[in-house]
């Protein structure tokens, strides 16, 4: 996938710019997947549960997670075949309850690329669906599961999720709305909808401060998804997020919550949640820059497309991470996908985050790589060869 100019992309996205970067992940995550499950199973199915289409600026609807969705179908069953000679069946279900919306997808699908089957509207509400979506699936199909409401009550608590999440080979992408739960916790009357999301346990976390409340607050969320599976499923269940911010200002709106039973799935959204997340920076810094250029009535002199942002130095927590896995002189790591699956969940930091970290021990001569014949201080270690670290100091 490649990105459209940050300008270019915010004029398709004007008073939904967050959106933009929900559909950003979405196509490049989707791509990714279909491109890596395609060469294993032939048969694969997308879902999306609120499918909209809302506010597109497009006749395409290609500002719209159905659109995006159908048009990177069509493109990977095309380079599946053409690029690796692998046949998949790809179907989809969009479901829609509000009879113009379902009424524009159900033109919008008359238009699907004829080398996927061609996608079905439901005019069913979510919660009534979900059995139905189950039985429509077929044991041996791979499933992607797209929850994207307006709210959340009733909608994204980990019981009302738990038939997908206890599917094998079903992955979900969950707009979890930060913004409406983080205002219901200040109401009394929504303790009993809160404890649902949450675990009966939610107040504790709302003891710090804004920061930490939100942390704690994700991460119950997130364990209750992980316990919902406990019993259910012989891999336990794996969860990331990425936090999608208002596009005028450093404050989250709402977060992308992945769920997979795979730890390579968890390391490969990772991988694309990070570039997504410097594109993210690159579309609130254009935005910043419009506003000047409007303010100060200049024209479109300036573009966010090549910027990046300045090298952090790595904490002394995410080197510990490291280190926890070597306790003592002498210890030896081997680094796969499960591994670092197991760091993200553990840290929640970026993959570019914990490869810094790792290469601060290595020049500092705490660790080696014992593949490496050399220094490689962008990537010190390669997770999908099974490198192996020692401890040395």
């Amino acid at each position: 996938m490649k990105p459209r100019p940050a300008r270019e992309a915010l004029k398709h996205y004007e008073d939904r710019e967050h959106s933009l970067i929900k559909h950003i992940i979405l196509e490049s995550y989707l791509e990714r997947l279909l491109m890596i499950i395609g060469q294993w199973s032939t048969k694969i199915a997308y879902i999306d549960c609120f499918a909209g289409p809302w506010k597109s600026a497009a006749a395409d609807l290609s500002d719209t997670s159905p659109g995006i969705a159908i048009r990177t179908m069509g493109a990977c069953q095309a380079n599946l075949q053409s690029k690796l000679g692998k046949t998949v069946r790809l179907r989809s279900v969009f479901l829609e309850t509000d009879d113009e919306r379902a009424s524009l997808l159900e033109a919008h699908v008359q238009n699907a690329p004829q080398n996927i089957v061609q996608p079905e509207v439901w005019r069913k509400p979510f919660n009534d669906a979900i059995p139905d979506i189950i039985r429509w699936l077929e044991k041996d199909e791979f499933a992607f599961v797209f929850v994207d409401p307006f709210g959340w009550k009733n909608l994204i608590e980990p019981a009302v999720l738990a038939p997908f999440l206890r599917r094998p080979r079903t992955e979900l992408l969950i707009n979890f709305m930060w913004n409406f739960i983080n205002l219901a916790t200040g109401h009394e009357e929504q303790h009993a909808n809160l404890e649902a999301v949450f675990g009966k346990d939610w107040r504790d976390a709302t003891a710090g401060n804004a920061d930490v409340k939100q942390r704690e607050l994700m991460k119950l969320y997130r364990q209750l998804l992980v316990d919902t599976c406990n019993g259910h499923i012989p891999k336990p269940l794996r969860t990331a997020m990425l936090p999608v911010e208002y596009v005028d200002k450093k404050k989250v709106i709402f977060y992308l919550v992945y769920a997979t039973h795979n730890a390579t799935g968890l390391v490969t959204f990772r991988e694309e949640a990070e570039q997504v997340a410097i594109e993210q920076t690159r579309l609130k810094l254009q935005h910043r820059l419009d506003a000047v250029a409007k303010q100060k009535g200049q024209g479109d002199f300036f573009s966010a497309d090549t910027h990046e942002d300045a090298p952090k130095p790595p904490s002394q927590e995410v080197k510990d991470l490291w280190l926890r896995q070597m306790p003592t002189i002498g210890n030896t790591l081997t680094v796969d996908s499960e591994l670092m699956a197991d760091l993200i969940e553990d840290s929640d930091v970026l993959l570019s985050e914990l490869q810094a970290a790792l290469a601060v021990l290595i020049y500092d001569g705490i660790v080696e790589n014992t593949a490496a014949k050399r220094l490689r201080p962008k990537f010190p270690v390669n997770y999908k060869k099974k490198e192996m670290l020692r401890r040395i100091k």
